[in-house]
């Protein structure tokens, strides 16, 4: 009776342990020390499964050699005791191992260890095998027997659950940390663009953007880029992929745009260098659509090219007629070292919007499988007696709305220049 109530009082405190640790290896440890204690073994070990060479591997090792083996013994599924019961899932009493062929010797003959009798027991989450749970050598000498292994059962089922919960808590942690780190990067990438809008002396022309990705990070971006009083650049570009190789080839290319296109009033050169740096540098087939336009305040001429994007959208501010300016697209920058690039100027005139877009905004879908599509967007755009803001407000807006629903696939981007 005194040993069942002090059995009983160890599984009680191996559930204590388990609810009130969260680290995986100082879980394993705790439980493993205690099994190892109430069973009165010389040695215990924990091998778990590593899925992806389907090996078990040594996590933890007490007794007199378990320095020299934690971290560094591994066995094949099958092999050994500890990969017999990996393969069969089926605890095991080995009384005397050296007249069981499934007795692997290596960790006696690696460390000077005699090994005698071992009782093992698989790790088991939802009948998934996660590992094997060994304790080696009764202090008295005997072997184990099956009230041993009915209780060390029980011990493996709390182990399995331990790691099992243990595994759930650092993929939290890690989940936690990975989602900070994401909104860190946000942050700074959204820095890259402009926060503020210019709208020139005498307020000849007003700006107005936005762009929401369709993860924390994307690759979508807008510029404005003010010479003087009279020149002013607006650019939206697109890398292909999302998340965080298409924000840092982007954070890189906004940086080389600016400094490219700082004493250029040409979108042409702009364009041609850029591409050289990108077929330069390129990796991973990543390239970028982009298109680029300078604004003479003073006089309307609106000077443009266009690598791969969207073409430019101009709504005409007397008739709120579209018109695409399409004349300027070539293929995307850093694919090859020669393209064929142009520069095309149109004359704008008062009251004027010249709109870009990614193409986030014309292939979102609902749930219906349905997509936005060029001829909706142009729809919105065409509405009247509205601000460049209220005119990208609008348009993300109807997005949204239309893929309601609709886990966001790519990022979406709007930058809209009225001439007054």
């Amino acid at each position: 009776m005194r040993r069942k109530v002090d059995e009983l009082r160890s599984l009680i405190e191996v559930s204590i342990i388990i609810n009130s640790a969260s680290d995986l290896d100082e879980l394993i440890t705790l439980v493993m020390e205690k099994a190892q204690s109430v069973m009165k073994a010389e040695a215990s070990s924990v091998m778990l499964i590593n899925e992806e060479k389907n090996i078990l591997e040594c996590t933890f090792a007490r007794g007199e050699v378990g320095a020299q083996i934690q971290n560094k013994i591994q066995l094949q599924i099958g092999e050994g005791i500890a990969g017999w019961v990996a393969k069969h899932g089926q605890p095991l009493i080995v009384p005397d191992v050296s007249v069981d062929p499934r007795f692997a010797s290596k960790v006696d003959d690696s460390t000077g260890f005699q090994t005698r009798t071992i009782l093992a027991a698989p790790l088991m989450v939802k009948d998934k095998i996660i590992g094997v749970a060994e304790v080696i050598n009764r202090m008295d000498g005997e072997a184990f027997n099956e009230d041993n292994l009915e209780l060390f059962s029980t011990f493996c089922r709390q182990v399995a659950m331990a790691i099992e919960n243990a595994r759930m808590y650092q993929l939290k942690m890690e989940k936690q940390k990975i989602e900070q780190q994401l909104e860190a990067a946000k942050t700074i990438q959204q820095s890259f663009m402009p926060q503020t809008f210019p709208d020139g002396p005498d307020k000849k022309f007003s700006i107005a953007g936005r762009s929401l990705p369709a993860v924390s990070i994307g690759g979508d971006f807008f510029d404005i880029i003010e010479f003087d009083n009279n020149h002013i650049g607006i650019a939206v570009g697109d890398v292909t992929g999302k998340g965080i190789p298409a924000a840092l080839y982007m954070a890189r290319f906004v940086s080389d745009f600016r400094i490219y296109s700082r004493n250029n009033l040409n979108p042409l050169p702009v364009l041609k260098a850029l591409n050289d740096n990108l077929v330069e540098r390129s990796r991973r087939g990543m390239f970028v659509t982009f298109q680029y336009g300078i604004l003479n305040v003073v006089t309307g001429e609106f000077i443009y090219a266009n690598a791969g994007h969207i073409p430019f959208i101009r709504i005409h501010g007397r008739t709120h007629t579209i018109e695409l300016l399409k004349e300027a697209k070539s293929i995307p920058l850093g694919i090859l070292p020669e393209i064929n690039l142009k520069e095309e100027t149109v004359q704008l005139a008062q009251g004027d919007v010249v709109v870009s877009i990614t193409d986030g905004i014309i292939e979102a879908k609902n749930k219906a499988g349905g997509v936005y599509s060029l001829e909706r967007t142009l729809d919105i755009l065409s509405e009247n007696n509205r601000s460049v803001q209220e005119l990208v407000d609008d348009l993300l807006k109807s997005v949204q709305d239309f893929a309601i629903g609709v886990e966001q696939y790519d990022d979406l981007t709007v930058l809209a220049l009225k001439w007054r």
